[in-house]
Order: C-alpha cells, then sequence, then structure tokens
C-alpha cells in the first residue's frame, strides 16, 4: 500500500541538548542553486521545494536544557480568528497581523495563511535561567532568573497554549521547589507564584485551550488544578498509594484539543478522565 511520505507544508522542531544548545529544524522554502548537493536537490524534488533543514543552533544555558515551549506567531493567529488588530499590544505583531491580511485577501485558499507560524520560545535550564527567543528572526529577545529559593525549571508552557489559535498572553513555568511561577508575556513580570506541590518539583504542566486555567502534576503524587483568573488552586486529587512503595510521581499531563478531558501518566499507567463527568475513562496499566 502507497503511502505519502512527504513532510507537511510546514513542520517547526526545536530540541534542548545536556550541555545547554538549543537547536531548531524548519521545512522553510529553498531554492535551487550551485551550492546545493545531490541530497538536497533530491529533497527538494520529492517534497515540492521544501525540506527538513536545521534553522538555528545556539549556546543558550550553562547546564542541560530542562523544558522548551514555542507559541505560534501571534499576528497569524490573530489574523486566523479575526481579532481585532488594536488589540495587539506588540507594533511588530500587529504590523505581521496586517501582511497576513493582505495575504488573505488575496488568496482563495486560507491553507497557507493558518499553518502555524513560529513565534516565541521560551526554554528554562538548570543554570535557573529562562531565555526568550524570537524565532521569526532567530534572536534573543530577554533572560529571566528565577525568583530567589525557587529553584530551577522543570517545565513550562505558555497561555494559551500553541494548541489554541489565540495568542499567548502568559507563561507558566513549575520549578524543582514545588512552586508554579505565571509570567505576563508583555513585559515578563510575575503575576503569581502558585504553592501546592511539595520540594519534589513539578514535573509537568499542561494549560487548557481556553488560557483559563492549568493541571500540573509532581513527584508529590498530586494532580492539581489552577485557576489562572485568580491565581489560584481549585482542586487537588492525590494519586492513590500502593502499599510498599513510594508515592508515584506524575510525569506527563495532558489536555485534549477541545479542553474536555485530560490524560496522565504514572509509574506504568495512563488514566484519562472526562472533566464535566468527573469519570474515568481509561485506566491502563503498561507493560514495564
Amino acid at each position: 500500500m502507497a503511502t505519502d511520505s512527504r513532510i507537511p507544508s510546514r513542520l517547526i522542531i526545536v530540541a534542548g541538548t545536556y550541555d545547554g544548545v538549543l537547536a531548531g529544524w524548519d521545512t522553510v522554502e529553498h531554492t535551487r542553486d550551485g551550492d546545493q548537493n545531490d541530497i538536497e536537490l533530491k529533497l527538494l524534488r520529492r517534497n515540492d521545494g521544501r525540506y527538513l533543514k536545521l534553522s538555528f543552533a545556539m549556546a543558550a544555558h550553562e547546564g542541560s536544557v530542562r523544558c522548551i515551549d514555542v507559541s505560534a506567531g501571534a499576528a497569524v493567529a490573530a489574523a486566523a480568528n479575526g481579532i481585532d488588530m488594536g488589540a495587539l499590544k506588540d507594533k511588530e505583531d500587529a504590523k505581521e497581523t496586517k501582511e497576513v491580511v493582505r495575504k488573505r485577501q488575496r488568496s482563495d485558499s486560507t491553507d497557507s495563511i493558518t499553518t502555524p507560524s513560529p513565534g516565541t520560545l521560551l526554554s528554562g535550564g538548570y543554570d535557573e535561567n529562562i531565555n526568550v527567543f524570537n524565532l521569526q528572526k532567530h534572536i534573543q529577545t530577554g533572560e529571566l532568573k528565577t525568583p530567589n529559593d525557587l529553584g530551577s525549571p522543570l517545565c513550562c508552557s505558555f497561555a494559551p497554549p500553541v494548541s489554541s489559535a489565540s495568542p499567548p498572553t502568559h507563561a507558566l513555568v513549575g520549578l524543582t521547589s514545588g512552586k508554579i511561577v505565571l509570567y505576563k508575556k508583555r513585559d515578563w513580570s510575575v503575576q503569581h507564584v502558585l504553592s501546592g506541590h511539595d520540594e519534589g518539583g513539578v514535573h509537568c504542566l499542561a494549560v487548557h485551550p481556553t488560557g483559563r486555567m492549568a493541571l500540573t502534576g509532581g513527584r508529590d503524587g498530586k494532580i492539581i488544578l489552577w485557576d489562572l483568573m485568580k491565581g489560584r488552586l481549585a482542586f487537588v486529587h492525590k494519586l492513590p498509594k500502593i502499599k510498599g512503595r513510594r508515592k508515584e510521581a506524575v510525569n506527563h499531563i495532558v489536555w485534549s484539543d477541545d479542553g474536555s478531558r485530560y490524560a496522565y501518566c504514572y509509574g506504568t499507567k495512563i488514566t484519562a478522565r472526562d472533566v464535566g463527568r468527573g469519570e474515568e475513562l481509561l485506566d491502563v496499566e503498561m507493560v514495564s
């Protein structure tokens, strides 16, 4: 059975390394020139002029990169959703939005418009630094230090997340101290420091598609629902403790696209739950 092995029209991959390097690959459109080798020419012919190529690599942290997250371009998201350009605080975002709207008016199809465009890259490292990069220009635009005595980042996410079509307004960073810091993206000031997990650290977090709430999981075996609008804890679920064993850490957590369900994994188990009904939809033991 034949399959279409072509890469998507726009695919962006970002990776952080143990020695503090950030690297990114992008499927930008390339032109045929004399400097390209036979392999590149074959890739171009096979993928309609596009192929995955290293777009940047930079030393970002002293020590390992602990977490990364990427937001879609704010202007592209705004234009795709009919957001008033006057609502965009960033002049560059407003300028980009106008260009997107002009392209939409000239095009019969919106496929090329709604394809996610890279916006901001957030990275957290063992060095307790949080770095901010503009992926359009491949430059660093900011550097933050985690608040005093709160440890180094373990996980991070924009709010609303990249899965949402709305531009992000905030960012969350989970730390080794068990605290979660909520930053305003506009000026990267701290809006809230959320307390709820033990000192084992916040292992994972997932922002709801609306950007109004988030789930976090920690080494303490807790899953916490946060009200991001009010900056406070809304609900705590403790994993059942198995006799004779230590608490299981929550290793990963994720929302469904519509925000009506969520799933998490701990130990060798994967569990999915329905938010509205509070029902357990799935509880699977994986072979270790």
